[in-house]
């Protein structure tokens, strides 16, 4: 079920005032803990209802391994190798059942041919991808590492350590945080010790409106009247090698940028969505985009895009790796590991792995060259600064933008063919690409400098964010919505 669809409308027009009936005491908490679990089943299995089962069992699964290292860690002993035997089975489960739904296909194309019959290559490859499998797993693992770590609350240990019939609250709990239906399917990834704490009764007048109305508005406007446009016109770079290569500079090079909006108009707006709708059952989520094409370098980029993602890889996979404790060689290791990973996860082909490996390769270049000069940076004048910041800004804008053609195109091959286009292809003015761009581009590019002005000009920024000004804003939002939507389509994220 989409967030844009009107299914979803409907499920949230029941949900929400079920959710604030007046009950007393612990029966509210237990009601509305029941009705957000049941929402989250209808939500995630409107369309494939037998994915309920894997998402059950995974459920089940995550509580038992919990349950368990909490009750080696409260024995008297406190038996460190049993509870890393169950740290270790339980996170390797986890990622083979990752693995196994996500990237078996993927695999099976590095096996030598006659070890697997075509038959068994075929029924292998033919796998469905459960949605969502890819968040809900790095959830659980979270949960797991945080309970084994001792950095969950104590309040959290006590939920999740019950025994005997008090296991059924604990189930109830920590299957709530993996499956709360705003960020199930596409994030923002939440760690358990920001969302456990967080289940307790919900009052109506507890609710933030204002900061709901902001999400909300804002994130159905990025993704139905400026990700939806875009993909429009950007579904052109999909047609084919010969025609990409038949295609001229200028209109790759519009394509190519408005993708780069799209993908974050996209993304940035369902994680509003998914904020402002957290908001209103009461449950915060964290923030996951910060103007990202304000960056200066990759680096920057990576601590402004996808921030949930980012720092799940630095907590769970970069520090335990050794991060940047062991060395400049191991650092530029560990970056280049981290985003092959990093890039693999994000789709079960190995183009994504390029992806990463590139992000990865930038990261290590950048740390070893700004490291290497960053006293002659700081010392800088301010006009020469600004002239550099202009250079960086133009690097890390293209360097990210050109490596979303990997998202994008199906294979090597069409994306050899746009970069022959763009060098040898006819020179034209398309209108279309141009005026998509233009409009709806232009949007991206206006909601970055209001960014900029809120880093730099903060004062300023407070004067113009006037109730009045907000207001006619937003209805203009609301008014381009209704009247001139794109087509509508799935959230990008949702294959992986």
């Amino acid at each position: 079920m989409l967030f844009n669809s009107f299914q979803f409308l409907v499920l949230l027009a029941v949900t929400l005032p079920l959710y604030y009936l007046p009950l007393a005491g612990d029966r509210r908490r237990v009601w509305q803990m029941s009705l957000l679990l049941a929402a989250s089943a209808i939500f995630y299995a409107w369309e494939i209802p037998q994915l309920l089962i894997l998402l059950g069992v995974s459920c089940a699964f995550n509580a038992l391994a919990v349950e368990r290292i909490l009750f080696h860690q409260r024995t008297e002993n406190d038996n460190p190798s049993l509870t890393k035997r169950w740290l270790v089975s339980s996170v390797t489960l986890n990622l083979a059942f990752l693995a196994f739904f996500k990237y078996a296909g993927v695999l099976t194309s590095v096996v030598p041919a006659g070890w697997i019959s075509p038959e068994a290559r075929h029924s292998i490859r033919s796998i469905p991808l459960p949605i969502g499998i890819s968040f809900y797993t790095f959830h659980a693992i979270s949960l797991i590492v945080d309970v084994y770590r001792r950095t969950v609350s104590e309040e959290t240990r006590r939920r999740l350590g019950h025994q005997g019939y008090g296991r059924v609250s604990a189930l109830g709990d920590l299957s709530l945080y993996i499956v709360f239906f705003p960020q199930l399917v596409a994030g923002p990834i939440v760690k358990a010790r920001n969302f456990i704490d967080q289940i307790r009764a919900k009052m109506w007048p507890d609710i933030e409106w204002k900061s709901v109305r902001r999400c909300l508005i804002t994130g159905y406007f990025l993704k139905i009247f400026v990700a939806d446009n875009l993909a429009e016109q950007t579904a052109m770079l999909t047609i084919g090698k010969e025609s990409l290569a038949a295609s001229g500079p200028v209109n790759l090079m519009a394509l190519l940028y408005a993708y780069g909006f799209q993908i974050f108009a996209d993304f940035a707006g369902y994680s509003l969505i998914a904020i402002g709708l957290g908001l209103m059952f009461g449950y915060r989520l964290p923030e996951n985009f910060n103007f990202p094409y304000l960056s200066l370098s990759i680096t920057e980029f990576w601590r402004r895009w996808h921030l949930s993602l980012s720092a799940w890889l630095r907590d769970y996979l970069y520090i335990p790796l050794g991060g940047n404790r062991k060395g400049s060689g191991r650092t530029y290791l560990n970056l280049f590991l981290v985003m092959f990973l990093g890039g693999l996860w994000h789709g079960a082909e190995w183009k994504f792995a390029l992806w990463g490996t590139l992000h990865g390769v930038l990261l290590a270049l950048e740390r070893f060259i700004f490291r290497s000069r960053a006293g002659d940076l700081c010392s800088s004048p301010s006009p020469l600064r600004l002239l550099r910041d202009g250079f960086r800004w133009v690097y890390a804008f293209h360097a990210v933008t050109f490596l979303w053609l990997t998202f994008l195109m199906p294979d090597l091959a069409n994306i050899g063919a746009f970069f022959d286009g763009l060098t040898h292809g006819k020179l034209s003015f398309p209108g279309q690409p141009l005026f998509a761009l233009f409009i709806y581009g232009g949007v991206v590019v206006l909601y970055h400098l209001w960014g900029l002005l809120r880093e730099t000009r903060p004062a300023l920024a407070v004067k113009m964010a006037h109730p009045l000004v907000e207001g006619a804003l937003h209805g203009l939002m609301i008014f381009l919505i209704l009247t001139n939507p794109g087509a509508p389509r799935g959230f990008i994220y949702f294959q992986f």
